[in-house]
């Protein structure tokens, strides 16, 4: 027997010297007994720490007392000792409950204790409090779930949450929304405000959407200045376009990024459940098309899902596998628009991209874009530098020696890391000078490159390229990028020369930006000359080259070497 102590064993359980020293000295683990009708029989001093009770208090009482209200109320204490006589022992993970009715979380089991019949004459309950674990633990999986920026839900607990939503949808019969919303001109913010002005941004707009909507409603950020959000029961498929309008109406207040006003807008797209798709991947790529569209038809806008955007995507994925077939086999071709001198002179041959069938009659940048979501622009840029610059090697064999090629290129194709090698690579093949390039890209792109660092335009320069803006007029437009951009030409796009010279205030501003190129020492080339007129009042500002239908459409190169001849460009 043990001798009576604060903490007391009952006489019918009565331990040997073993059991004694874990009663008094074990710390960390509640120990402690029940008789088989659950009513507690001995108490360690783990016991007391952990619960807070002294062994008088429980002795001989249920364990009731140590659950949750709800766990007693639904009777786990009794389900524990029924699964533990059963199967030899009950797992205890769950909430219980301290003397001071403060919570713990506990880790503990329930085991028999048998005579030697194999009779229950009591249960042996063993426990510890692993409170800080279980909340490091929850805190882990709740940062697994959440955009640490925003405290938003992030994409991985989005697309779990979703299917789950679409199953509440379908069960309910409820109208799901979803709304992918895209933040406008936030990379510019980025560019040029820096990163951490772009996080503060990302943080107020997550601020503001997360306002508008319903406290039900389910917000996340997918990635970069991406987000979505889920609305259950709405009340009809329009209601998604009154929250859109809500959304763009606050997204489109300035913002506050350290001291200075940050304006954007956004652009969203909708797609509704169960009209539009009824899984969760299909309702997502839906709401993608959407927002697509929305982007592209100028931005601060929404626009739903329809099946005429459903069939785009489809012409989308056609052209895709199109592409790929003309880039396997080849099958593009360039033609040539020369660029001739106030005085008639050919100065240089224009290279522009052709292609087969549907591609061919697209715009050129609805090509440049879809090689780009190939990941095929470079392989593209490669090949018509290769034909651009063996033509030229032909025409100059030929005897037409006086001229250089012009090849157009955008700023995703000069961020490539092997652009110039390749460019060295291929004058060397085809025994070119830098010289006889000309490299032209837009001012969108120039623009880009000079805000992302990126300073291959100026190691072109150094090499000896020239280097063109082209379309000048249709970009930023600023002039004060001529003075710090590192190119040799402006290119005016026709849109440029609308209404000239019948226009007193077109002339001006034409005027104005000769003479401006003029003092910077930069060439000027007038794109999309079609009359007489155009080119007189060209000639007398100032301007030094000119291009269009004036002179000729592009030719293919048979016809261009045969109009070369006949123009005397030898």
């Amino acid at each position: 027997m043990i001798p009576p102590l604060t903490h007391v064993i009952a006489p019918s359980l009565a331990p040997d010297i073993v059991l004694q020293q874990i009663y008094l000295n074990v710390r960390d683990f509640a120990i402690f007994t029940m008789d088989e009708q659950g009513r507690i029989t001995s108490w360690n001093l783990g016991a007391e720490l952990i619960f807070g009770f002294a062994p008088t208090e429980v002795i001989g009482h249920g364990t009731g007392c140590l659950f949750t209200p709800s766990d007693e109320a639904d009777g786990v204490h009794t389900l524990e000792m029924t699964l533990a006589a059963q199967w030899e022992r009950a797992a205890d993970y769950r909430w219980h409950q301290h003397k001071n009715h403060s919570l713990f979380w506990a880790d503990g089991v329930l085991t028999p204790i048998r005579d030697q019949q194999g009779g229950i004459i009591g249960y042996l309950k063993i426990l510890r409090d692993i409170t800080e674990r279980k909340l490091a633990q929850d805190e882990i999986r709740r940062l697994a779930a959440v955009d640490v920026l925003t405290g938003l839900a992030n994409r991985a607990a989005f697309d779990s949450r979703r299917s789950e939503m679409i199953a509440q949808a379908e069960r309910s019969g409820q109208v799901l929304l979803l709304l992918m919303i895209d933040l406008d001109q936030f990379k510019e913010v980025n560019d040029v405000l820096g990163h951490q002005a772009g996080d503060l941004l990302l943080q107020q707009a997550a601020w503001r959407i997360r306002a508008v909507s319903r406290e039900s409603d389910y917000v996340a950020r997918l990635g970069g200045d991406e987000f979505a959000l889920m609305q259950l029961h709405a009340p009809s498929p329009s209601s998604g376009g009154v929250l859109a309008e809500k959304l763009l109406l606050e997204l489109a207040q300035p913002f506050l990024i350290s001291g200075q006003e940050v304006s954007i807008s956004a652009s969203i797209g909708i797609a509704v459940c169960p009209l539009d798709a009824t899984t969760s991947d299909h309702l997502l790529k839906k709401a993608d098309l959407a927002l697509y569209h929305a982007k592209n038809a100028g931005r601060n806008r929404y626009h739903y899902y329809t099946e005429e955007l459903d069939l785009a995507a489809h012409r989308k994925n056609a052209d895709h596998s199109e592409l790929r077939r003309v880039l396997r086999q080849g099958s593009y071709w360039l033609d040539y628009q020369p660029i001739l001198s106030a005085d008639g002179r050919v100065l240089a041959m224009e290279a522009l991209l052709r292609l087969p069938g549907f591609l061919g009659q697209q715009p050129v940048e609805y090509v440049i874009a879809l090689a780009g979501e190939l990941g095929a622009l470079v392989e593209l840029g490669k090949g018509v530098m290769r034909r651009a610059c063996a033509q030229l090697r032909r025409w100059r064999d030929g005897g037409i020696s006086v001229l250089r090629i012009c090849i157009n290129t955008c700023a995703k194709e000069l961020s490539n890391a092997g652009y110039v090698a390749q460019l060295d690579t291929t004058l060397t093949e085809f025994d070119l000078p830098a010289s006889a390039l000309e490299i032209e890209l837009t001012e969108r792109d120039a623009i880009e490159l000079e805000r992302s660092g990126n300073h291959v335009i100026d190691r072109l320069r150094e090499r000896g390229f020239m280097v063109a803006l082209d379309d000048f007029g249709t970009g930023y437009s600023s002039l004060s990028y001529l003075r710090t951009l590192p190119v040799t030409t402006i290119k005016l796009d026709k849109s440029f020369l609308r209404d000239v010279p019948g226009s007193d205030d077109a002339n001006a501003v034409v005027r104005t930006v000769i003479k401006l190129a003029q003092d910077l020492r930069l060439n000027v080339i007038a794109e999309g000359v079609e009359s007489a007129e155009q080119a007189v009042f060209l000639g007398d500002s100032g301007c030094g080259a000119f291009q269009g239908y004036l002179y000729t459409p592009a030719l293919t190169a048979e016809a261009a070497t045969i109009w070369l001849h006949e123009h005397g460009a030898a």
